[in-house]
């Protein structure tokens, strides 16, 4: 039996090296597929490495661009070609690459914003949005969140209890930063122990909010939250120009916000929001968002030191929300709020709608469900890929309001509060309406008169100071049996029969000239002199108006005055563009950059 042969010179000759053996030849063929496996492992590709691992590896001063994928050539086919191709508009800067690389979402460019239908928004690279939410809720809020309003935000972060992860998004623990001696013991945790217990044991959180125990333990925890937040995001990302801060369940209008934002320089201590007051504090509302600068969060963090923060958390745990100790924190630091229009703490259905708010920019809205999410978001995106650059409240009122008000709408309610009837009794809730009573100056409480007395006209002042009597405006169920019998008797004959029937609660508003809208369900009348849209109710029990036909009586129906509506549209001014109007403003108010 024979080796290998070679042909030399013509000749054909017997491998001298080759084992003639079986056994020989067994041990040399696996030596030799063992060192192939050791130079193919150490010094060539593998099949599962990439073109640009080799090159980067062998040769790393070439780059190669990989062509796109198929996949995602074919997604982009019916997209606008030419958004490809075009070049930035002006002023647009590139998002620069970030000071937090780890879990955080990668920047989009400018053309895939084009391409996946969002309008670009110039220089938005230059803000963090941090969003904060709960885990209870947070797979029923976040998701629309991350289809629309984060869906083109480049640079965002979400915050909720616990930290976990959402498909492909992280969620960062608002708590995490809180000192365990609090986390572990203070009762405003014990719900908060309860979360990490259940998630441990792979148990779904939402199951937890059914619970009115499970509301407002939820609400005790996130006062923590706004301190640990606002300290994180600016030390992940200390070079942000701006931070904008929001909730799941807000909608911000990011053309308008990134124009007003532009008046103020962020290298200033700016911290701007709806201005609200709780005793001496003045804060912003963290549910219809907020901003602060990057000056701002510079000095907060030179005071944010292990000794300022065991202090902090002690006035916490103290405290009622979390948003107003923030505001407490930041004046501590030298931060006083400055207050912006277009927030919101309503959604579209609570919204009122009138000629003061016509013409002012749209910044945000509070307590929206996905249903609003999605409906704010397809009116701005049409509207802004159409050429518009921002929309003032008219134009969400013509798009997505008016086309709803109708003369009489079954099983549903448009919250009307301003003037109640229920007759010469009952409750009357939430009544807008104040009844001024006669009271002794003197029978106030200091305090009281103190309040009083610094909003009073000179002439009120006057006849106080005259005859010592004060007529105070006080509800209708703070009013006294015979103050009622005498509020009621002062009424006129159409509104003390407001409440006996649908026909009648109209022509109760009808005769109030104020009166843009009404509801009337089971012998009571509400009327509101703003429009507001409302929502569904599902119908009781249905007894039929021999006045009006097919309208039910005990079901709630709500109405629209067509006509004042009309005239309200006629009246209101016509709009300056959103940058003149945000100019305007800010020179009555001299405030933003100097000019």
């Amino acid at each position: 039996m024979y080796g290998v042969v070679l042909k030399e010179g013509g000749m054909l000759r017997q491998s001298s090296w080759w084992p003639r053996g079986g056994v020989g030849r067994i041990i040399l063929t696996s030596l030799i597929v063992v060192l192939l496996m050791v130079v193919s492992r150490h010094y060539l590709p593998s099949v599962h490495d990439s073109a640009e691992e080799v090159v980067s590896h062998y040769a790393p001063d070439i780059h190669l661009q990989r062509p796109p994928h198929e996949e995602q050539q074919e997604a982009y086919e019916d997209a606008d070609s030419a958004a490809t191709d075009e070049e930035p508009p002006p002023g647009y800067d590139d998002p620069a690459p970030s000071t937090y690389a780890a879990k955080e979402p990668v920047p989009i460019a400018s053309s895939k914003l084009a391409l996946r239908g969002c309008p670009v928004i110039p220089r938005s690279a230059d803000f963090l949005v941090s969003m904060k939410t709960g885990a209870t809720e947070l797979f029923a809020k976040l998701p629309e969140q991350l289809l629309t309003t984060l869906r083109c935000v480049p640079n965002y972060m979400i915050f909720s209890d616990i930290e976990q992860e959402m498909g492909d998004y992280h969620i960062y623990s608002s708590l995490e930063d809180v000192s365990d001696s609090y986390k572990y013991s203070h009762r405003d945790f014990s719900f908060y122990r309860r979360l990490l217990d259940l998630y441990a044991k792979g148990q779904d959180l939402s199951l937890l909010q059914i619970t009115k125990q499970a509301e407002g333990s939820a609400w005790d925890l996130d006062k923590w939250k706004f301190l640990p937040i606002t300290h994180k995001v600016y030390k992940e990302q200390p070079h942000v120009k701006w931070y904008i801060f929001l909730e799941a369940d807000s909608y911000m209008a990011w053309p308008n916000v990134l124009e007003m934002l532009a008046l103020y320089d962020p290298e200033e201590p700016w911290y701007l929001g709806a201005t609200h007051f709780y005793g001496d504090v003045a804060f912003a509302h963290g549910g219809m968002g907020y901003m602060i600068s990057n000056g701002a969060m510079r000095m907060l963090d030179k005071i944010y030191d292990h000794k300022h923060v065991a202090e902090w958390e002690r006035r916490v745990s103290e405290s009622c929300c979390g948003d107003v100790m923030l505001a407490d924190v930041l004046q501590e630091a030298g931060i006083n709020i400055t207050g912006i229009p277009g927030l919101y703490g309503e959604s579209l259905a609570w919204f009122e709608w009138d000629e003061g708010k016509w013409c002012e920019p749209a910044l945000s809205w509070h307590h929206v469900r996905a249903h609003d999410v999605e409906a704010l978001w397809q009116f701005e995106t049409k509207l802004l890929n159409s050429g518009s650059s921002h929309y003032v409240y008219r134009d969400l009122f013509l798009k997505l309001i008016e086309p709803h008000l109708a003369a009489t709408r079954n099983d549903w309610d448009n919250m009307s509060s301003d003037r109640i009837y229920t007759g010469p009794t009952g409750r009357h809730g939430d009544e807008g309406r104040r009844y001024k009573q006669p009271v002794q100056w003197e029978d106030l409480e200091k305090e009281e008169r103190d309040d009083i007395w610094k909003d009073l006209e000179d002439d009120q002042k006057e006849t106080i100071e005259a005859d010592g009597i004060y007529q105070k405006e006080t509800r209708w169920d703070e009013l006294s049996e015979d103050e009622q019998v005498s509020a009621w008797e002062a009424l006129t004959d159409t509104e003390k029969e407001a409440h006996e029937s649908l026909r009648h609660c109209r022509a109760a508003c009808e005769d109030w000239s104020e009166c843009m809208q009404y509801w009337s369900m089971s012998h009571r009348c509400h009327l509101h002199r703003t429009i507001r849209l409302g929502h569904y109710l599902d119908s009781k029990h249905v007894t039929l108006d021999e006045d009006l036909g097919e309208v039910s009586l005990n079901r709630s129906v709500a109405g629209w005055m067509q006509d004042r509506v009309r005239d309200m549209k006629d009246r209101a001014e016509v709009c300056k563009s959103v940058p003149e109007w945000i100019k305007q403003h800010a020179e009555d108010e001299g405030i933003g950059r100097p000019s």
